[in-house]
């Protein structure tokens, strides 16, 4: 009979292709090259082009304007956030849909946010970060969301 509580001291544990996650054992990990957005990656399927994370913002930050190359689902946790390219603000419960080609700029306001968010694609692609004048200046594939997984 397996133990009822080996999640609460082991941050991931498998059963064939199941994987379960305590993100209470997972550090947060600041974002490269975005202050004040800190990422925990709670599991990544290289192989069906997924990755499911929480995702935090400092009060007042701002992550890069960015098109989604894959569908993005996001849902609210904690705090107050928005789209610099909408009006509404998305409290805790919010469920967000954002497909493929949409582009945005999240920002947190003074509360700071927390989401659980997951991106399924057809390639590893995920998004293309761009400049001021909407020009593609980065991609971020699986591998960027590699760097933050823990074992």
């Amino acid at each position: 009979m397996a133990s009822a509580n080996l999640l609460e001291s082991a941050r991931r544990t498998f059963y064939g292709e199941i994987e379960n996650v305590n993100s209470g054992l997972l550090e947060w990990q600041e974002v490269d090259g975005q202050p004040g957005n800190y990422i925990k990656v709670l599991a990544l399927d290289e192989s069906r082009h997924r990755v499911d994370f929480l995702f935090k913002q400092d009060p007042h930050a701002e992550f890069a304007r960015h098109t989604h190359l894959c569908t993005a689902v996001a849902l609210t946790l904690e705090g107050l956030w928005g789209y610099r390219e909408g009006e509404e603000l998305h409290f805790p419960g919010t469920f967000s849909y954002e497909p493929p080609g949409s582009t945005h700029t999240p920002y947190a306001t003074e509360q700071g946010m927390t989401v659980y968010a997951s991106f399924q694609a057809q390639s590893p692609d995920m998004l293309a970060i761009l400049d001021d004048a909407g020009k593609v200046v980065d991609t971020l594939a699986l591998d960027f969301f590699r760097q933050y997984y823990v074992a």
